[in-house]
């Protein structure tokens, strides 16, 4: 369903593309305004407990254990392949977020809002100059589109979860629209790149 369809991954790269550029040119600013000052609104309680599920390292170190379990005391392929493919999933997409982060050196809204700075200076490390792209909606987005190819029946759960992380980056202001759309679409194809490219002798196949 979510794969094998070169129109399809074709339209997503060109929206989202246009849409990262559209929204770093015309909506990244005034929406990081209005959420600063909007920021001591009733939801914010809600956006800091929620952007938690983009955090990958519950994901990393669950799946570690779940692998360790299901491989050695359980002895289940089906579990722990899938816990080997989560791992990967979160771990690679990460990676290739953390890479873009420091050659992108994308100012955070905070540097914007106290310095007037907007904009990319590449190859930095600082945390304040990380903002592109979003890795809590990276880490989100790839849960989510592993979920909802693998375990369809919790995808409309996983597809809610994943957008309110990103809302919630935007929202608390620690991040910028453009740099979550960033996150998503690159959980998105990491996830059906490795769907495409996993090992057959690590089949999440039941049978």
């Amino acid at each position: 369903m979510y794969l094998h369809n070169k129109r399809r991954d074709t339209f997503l790269l060109i929206a989202l593309s246009c849409s990262i550029v559209l929204s770093y040119v015309y909506i990244d600013r005034s929406l990081a305004e209005i959420c600063l000052h909007d920021s001591a609104w009733s939801l914010a309680p809600f956006f800091t407990m929620i952007k938690k599920l983009g955090l990958s390292s519950w994901y990393l170190i669950g799946s570690v254990l779940f692998y360790l379990y299901f491989h050695f005391i359980y002895k289940n392929k089906f579990y722990s392949h899938h816990a080997l493919f989560l791992f990967s999933a979160v771990a690679v997409s990460g990676i290739v977020t953390d890479i873009i982060k420091v050659i992108a050196g994308r100012y955070r809204p905070s540097m914007y809002f106290e310095h007037g700075l907007y904009g990319f200076d590449f190859f930095h490390i600082h945390s304040v100059m990380n903002s592109f792209p979003s890795g809590h909606t990276t880490t989100a987005f790839a849960l989510a589109m592993y979920i909802a190819y693998y375990w369809p029946k919790f995808s409309s759960i996983g597809w809610i979860l994943a957008i309110a992380v990103g809302i919630s980056r935007v929202a608390l202001t620690y991040h910028y629209l453009s740099d979550v759309l960033a996150g998503a679409f690159i959980g998105i194809m990491t996830v059906k790149v490795l769907i495409i490219y996993w090992p057959e002798k690590f089949s999440l196949s039941k049978t």
